[in-house]
């Protein structure tokens, strides 16, 4: 038995309550019940985190590091924080140093444009520094990494690429995109946040999701939701990532090969500092 959580994750200042978990656990036999879906103040979500028994799996809707280019011109500036050489444990700890609130006031003063990471590149994705017109991307960046600083220390923690092949009796925490997953598994990737009929795109969501999990052949077997969390997820589409994002890391646990990886000697590289964006290969479907 794994235990399985999914987190759409808020970088919000003062927090209001936007981060949501989903919580359930994964069969051996690869039956993922879900048994809550709630909102959770960050503290709170990094001591459940701290307090996880192995072996366990939380996908979390964040970036886990920023871009490479971004990183040089970081240790440029601020060479008493940030190594020249490294890997993204390293930016977390950088991050620690620096604070919150002084880095995104580095970056929106001293830093221009909003490049993405080598995983981001192909895809429909923000740069982990977005602010222009995504203020809420940067804020998730830094608050992130600084939770993420924080979980570095519990022995058992495994995060890929950093550790690409974790153990089975670890917690592994996973960089995923809801939106790739609903990709992939052919449903609506946009229109259940905003748009002309939201709720209606939640709820073809929420009725297909076990059907194209079954239709897709990765071993999972996804029993239809309880009426609790079904209810929670049509009032609130944060709510509806996190619960992709836990059904994100049942996948996950059951069958890495049908996830995008770091194939090239570059891009294992870039990955190890920048992070990975952990997503299922087939990423046709819906928009």
């Amino acid at each position: 038995m794994t235990k399985i959580m999914g987190v759409d994750f808020s970088g919000a200042k003062p927090e209001t309550g936007k981060t949501w978990i989903a919580e359930g656990s994964l069969s051996d036999d690869g039956v993922l019940t879900l048994n809550s879906c709630h909102p959770i103040i960050r503290a709170d979500l990094a001591a459940k985190l701290q307090s996880l028994k192995d072996p366990a799996v939380a996908a979390m809707d964040f970036p886990f590091s920023v871009p490479e280019v971004f990183a040089k011109f970081w240790h440029c500036k601020r060479p008493h924080l940030v190594p020249y050489k490294g890997d993204m444990t390293h930016l977390w700890d950088a991050a620690h140093k620096m604070e919150r609130d002084p880095f995104i006031k580095f970056v929106k003063e001293e830093w221009r444009g909003e490049p993405k990471r080598t995983c981001d590149l192909g895809i429909q994705v923000f740069s982990p520094l977005r602010h222009s017109n995504h203020p809420s991307m940067l804020q998730m960046t830094i608050e992130g990494m600084l939770m993420l600083n924080d979980l570095r220390g519990k022995s058992a923690v495994r995060v890929p690429p950093l550790h690409p092949d974790p153990e089975p009796d670890t917690i592994t925490l996973l960089e995923i995109m809801p939106g790739l997953t609903l990709r992939s598994l052919d449903l609506p990737a946009r229109g259940y946040k905003g748009g002309q009929n939201p709720l209606k795109v939640r709820n073809k969501i929420l009725t297909e999701l076990p059907k194209q999990v079954r239709v897709k052949q990765l071993g999972l077997n996804l029993f239809p939701l309880s009426a609790a969390i079904t209810l929670t997820c049509r009032a609130n589409d944060d709510a509806l990532d996190a619960v992709v994002a836990a059904i994100t890391a049942a996948l996950w646990q059951l069958n890495r090969d049908a996830f995008r990886h770091p194939e090239s000697k570059e891009e294992r590289q870039a990955a190890l500092l920048e992070g990975w964006l952990y997503a299922p290969k087939d990423l046709g479907g819906n928009e």
